[in-house]
């Protein structure tokens, strides 16, 4: 499994020469990170086989990426307002139907993805949100700061059972007023198997 962080909570997975861009392509949004225009068009030029959408926040979602992908590729897009599983390639996509940790009432799914290997991709879902037990225990969990921001809330987060756990959505460190950064480090302090890439950043799992 590689996973290519593009956004500010998105990932290209490849796996079982399968890809799939998961909340891949985001404008730079209050203090949270975008993609860069490099990697915009290299994900245009290279596609991935399908696009997965958590939600359409704007700091998730680029419907005008999306329907350029669309125009140039007729490929596979889903969204969260009508989830159903899909196979797209190698990999089994089955989307669970999540609560978003805000307040906003907006539709939003969180994605297993099966293959060789299994990710869970959790969007902004909260991390109250329950996985049906009979699922297929996660190799890798990507979520968001939210979920290793408390020692509480990461102690259920390592409950899921991943072996390793990729943290997305923190903000630009310059700018990061609520010091989110400082309580991650500090509820993770010694993990080994928690990994917060930088955007455009590889990591094989």
């Amino acid at each position: 499994m590689e996973l290519l962080r593009t956004a500010n909570a998105g990932i290209l997975l490849t796996m079982d020469s399968t890809s799939i861009l998961l909340d891949g392509v985001c404008p730079p949004y209050a203090n949270y990170l975008g993609t860069p225009d490099g990697l915009r068009e290299r994900l245009l030029q290279n596609p991935p086989d399908a696009l997965v959408f958590t939600h359409r926040h704007p700091d998730h979602c680029d419907e005008d990426f999306a329907d350029t992908f669309y125009k140039n590729t007729h490929r596979p897009i889903l969204w969260a307002e009508d989830p159903c599983p899909m196979r797209i390639g190698n990999l089994e996509i089955i989307p669970i139907p999540t609560c978003h940790s805000g307040k906003a009432e907006i539709a939003h799914v969180s994605y297993v993805i099966k293959g060789s290997q299994c990710l869970w991709f959790t969007g902004d879902a909260s991390p109250l949100a329950r996985f049906p037990k009979e699922l297929r225990r996660p190799d890798v969990a990507a979520v968001t700061f939210a979920y290793a921001c408390r020692p509480n809330v990461w102690k259920r987060t390592k409950a899921m059972g991943a072996k390793k756990y990729i943290l997305l959505h923190l903000p630009d460190e310059a700018e990061d007023s609520h010091q989110l950064w400082k309580a991650v480090e500090e509820t993770t302090a010694g993990e080994p198997n928690l990994f917060i890439p930088s955007i455009g950043e590889n990591i094989v799992l």
